[in-house]
């Protein structure tokens, strides 16, 4: 165990110094209200459908059939909105999951990004300590207008790891976007490239009532930059959250019941205003699950 988390390790050394400097499609893609409220900061925390694409490896400590809706007015902006929804079903020995990101302005823009991934525990103990891997596979279609026939494609390929050496303290790294496709939307007007994403981020759990977690993701000039959140459970059914993304502040909050997770989160911009989102989750119980069977 010690040599594979010193492995790990390098490798995240390494891939935090591997940037590329492009522009891209999907910039600041906010999967869920949690993560929002979080101040984007998921990579090390995985622990939700919407890691079937921030961060595939943490799918393998999902046990149970999950499902996330969520739904964003960005801005307050007439006619802009975004959408999300992920599933993750756990089968013998891997976990699949699958999303799809939609954004739009009516009649002038069209954005959407199908994403298929895997995860698999490497190893994982009776103390739920773990180191897990995933893969993903992104289906970008671009379109200019609300119509099919000006849609540009491409399709990326996307790894990740997830690292809990204790219960309590999570390692992640998630990379996108590897073999930065082309998307060619104009005919004669160039070629655009998918940008490399990248996030490399730590978690801290504190007795089951306090979550903190802080990462470092490449944004869309290729620079590094950071962002963090807190979540504070305050009784068994109510979750209090608040993060930063650079001069971006946010804050929201999560209300469950029976499996089914209620998450809003408001999220400010430092010049176009605050945008508003609304997640719904339902995760079946956990089933027990022999420890080694896995």
């Amino acid at each position: 165990m010690q040599n594979r988390v010193a492995a790990v390790a390098l490798a995240a050394a390494i891939a935090a110094a591997w940037t590329g400097v492009c522009h891209a499609y999907f910039e600041n893609a906010l999967l869920s209200a949690r993560t929002a409220s979080l101040g984007g900061a998921f990579v090390a925390l995985a622990d939700d459908p919407s890691a079937a694409v921030d961060n595939p490896a943490g799918m393998a400590g999902i046990y149970a059939p999950s499902f996330l809706f969520t739904y964003q007015r960005p801005y307050g902006v007439a006619g802009l909105n975004e959408g999300f929804v992920a599933a993750v079903i756990p089968v013998r020995v891997v976990t699949l999951g699958a999303g799809w990101f939609h954004r739009g302005l009516d009649g002038a823009l069209s954005e959407d990004r199908l994403t298929v991934s895997a995860a698999r525990d490497l190893k994982r103990t009776s103390e739920d300590a773990s180191l897990s891997v995933g893969v993903a596979v992104d289906v970008a279609r671009v379109s200019a207008s609300a119509g099919f026939d000006d849609a540009a494609t491409a399709v990326g390929a996307g790894a990740s790891v997830l690292l809990r050496p204790f219960a309590f303290i999570g390692i992640g790294y998630n990379a996108r976007s590897l073999n930065q496709p082309d998307i060619d939307l104009v005919a004669g007007g160039g070629v655009t490239a998918l940008r490399r994403e990248q996030a490399l981020g730590l978690s801290y759990y504190w007795q089951d009532r306090l979550t903190v977690t802080v990462e470092t993701h490449e944004s869309a000039d290729g620079s590094w930059r950071p962002r963090g959140g807190f979540e504070l459970q305050v009784s068994n059914h109510l979750a209090l959250r608040g993060g930063i993304d650079g001069t971006r502040a946010a804050a929201g909050f999560g209300a469950g019941w029976h499996g089914v997770e209620l998450d809003a989160a408001m999220r400010s911009h430092e010049t176009l205003g605050a945008s508003y989102l609304l997640s719904v989750r339902y995760s079946r119980p956990r089933p027990e699950v022999p420890y080694g069977t896995r």
